[in-house]
């Protein structure tokens, strides 16, 4: 008995002089979660061990989440760049579809619409009134306002009367 005493006085002596000799500072400190465990050291190793994995999860965590915010902004420059890249392409449409409206139609597609389609338009009309005939066994004329009637209708009224051409020559 005298000898375990001995031993524990020798313990928190040695106690004593580790934490006379480390500087008092949070990264040294381990906070142990239970004061009873104080003197005994198996536990002390438990909770210094736990710490070291803690840090060590710590640092892999945080090099995994620094190269996510790397890769975060690669993929916030590339959006950017696409979205810029959209941009200009919508502006160049816009400026493309406008600028084919008020252009009148050139002769070469017109003769080459004749060609396919036996139809014939007017050119020196104005851009408004679209006159012209479709020439099969039969001849039938249009005259349509661009103005008054819908693009789709032009169209069909159109291909109606290609169509019916089409129907004659058969008979």
């Amino acid at each position: 008995m005298l000898y375990e005493k001995s031993f524990k006085i020798t313990k928190v002596s040695l106690k004593l002089k580790v934490s006379n000799t480390m500087p008092d500072t949070r990264d040294n400190q381990v906070q142990l979660t239970d004061p009873v465990k104080k003197h005994n050291w198996k536990h002390r190793c438990i909770d210094l061990l736990q710490l070291v994995e803690k840090n060590s999860s710590t640092k892999e965590i945080k090099g995994k989440l620094d190269s996510f915010r790397r890769e975060e902004e690669a993929l916030k420059k590339k959006l950017s760049f696409i979205e810029q890249e959209i941009e200009d392409v919508t502006k160049q449409l816009n400026e493309t579809d406008t600028g084919d409206e008020d252009k009148p139609i050139n002769s070469n597609i017109l003769k080459l619409y004749k060609l396919i389609t036996k139809l014939t338009f007017a050119i020196e009309k104005p851009p408004t009134d679209l006159q012209g005939y479709v020439a099969g066994n039969s001849l039938e004329t249009f005259h349509l306002d661009t103005t008054k009637q819908s693009k789709q209708f032009i169209i069909d009224h159109l291909w109606q009367l290609i169509y019916s051409q089409l129907e004659l020559e058969k008979e």
